[in-house]
């Protein structure tokens, strides 16, 4: 056999191990749409781990990592300072393309998954976000990663960041398929998400998947959003004659004669 074809021969042992597993996704809903009534919906995945006929068995745990994304946001997260009894802003920054939303669910401790290396370049946990600053390198800055802890700790306030250690659960006494329920509360921004579905095993990432969620507003609230955005100042207008119609009435209704 010549060298060539030898080297062929690794070449496609190698590639053909880098694709051992597959993974293979759904929601249960591919769209919610909000409306007067909504109060949150609960969107659950299912996963399948595939392997070729040529896999053989590792010798530690497969583990998942499912992460549901909202549409990016800038952001101006102002923080406040009291001078001379009197609290003030003292200092802002602008957080561009942030996560709107940001939702992981994991099979177990995040630390047990994989390496913080690989956490961070995938950026899976809300250390390994990769947040942008306008007009400043946040990655070793301060001043940026106390603005950084602030605005994660205000969506997590608003049920807009979590985190599940046991969000993931593997069904049917297997090891290869899989399940996470993913809550989407009522304040929810909407615009498509991302869910992205990661493989580990040994701390290696074996296999990554993507899908998609989309959030719809419809009904009055849609008429209300897409006004307030696509037509401002008729908008505006609408909001203060309602509100003089208003004052006009109570005090038409509880005049005394």
């Amino acid at each position: 056999m010549s060298r060539l074809a030898i080297l062929a021969g690794v070449f496609g042992l190698f590639a053909g191990s880098a694709a051992a597993e597959t993974l293979t996704i759904a929601l249960s809903t591919a769209e919610i749409k909000v409306n007067s009534t909504f109060s949150g919906e609960t969107v659950t995945l299912f996963g399948v781990i595939e392997r070729d006929a040529a896999t053989v068995s590792r010798n530690t745990d497969y583990e998942i990592a499912v992460v549901l994304r909202g549409p990016p946001q800038d952001v101006i997260e102002r923080r406040k300072d009291r001078i001379a009894m009197v609290w003030v802003n003292s200092a802002s920054e602008t957080i561009v393309a942030a996560p709107s939303f940001y939702a992981l669910d994991t099979s177990g401790e995040l630390a047990e998954i994989s390496t913080p290396p690989i956490l961070a370049r995938n950026e899976i946990g809300f250390d390994s976000i990769d947040f942008q600053y306008k007009g400043r390198d946040g990655a070793d800055d301060p001043v940026a990663t106390e603005f950084r802890d602030a605005f994660v700790r205000l969506k997590k306030n608003a049920g807009l960041y979590s985190e599940q250690p046991a969000g993931v659960s593997f069904i049917g006494g297997t090891d290869d398929v899989f399940q996470a329920a993913m809550w989407i509360p009522a304040n929810a921004p909407d615009g498509e998400y991302t869910v992205e579905v990661f493989l580990f095993s040994g701390n290696a990432l074996l296999a990554r998947e993507e899908g998609r969620l989309h959030i719809t507003k419809v009904g009055f609230e849609q008429l209300m959003y897409s006004s307030a955005h696509n037509h401002t100042l008729l908008y505006g207008l609408a909001c203060v004659l309602l509100a003089l119609f208003t004052g006009w009435l109570a005090g038409v209704i509880f005049r005394r004669d």
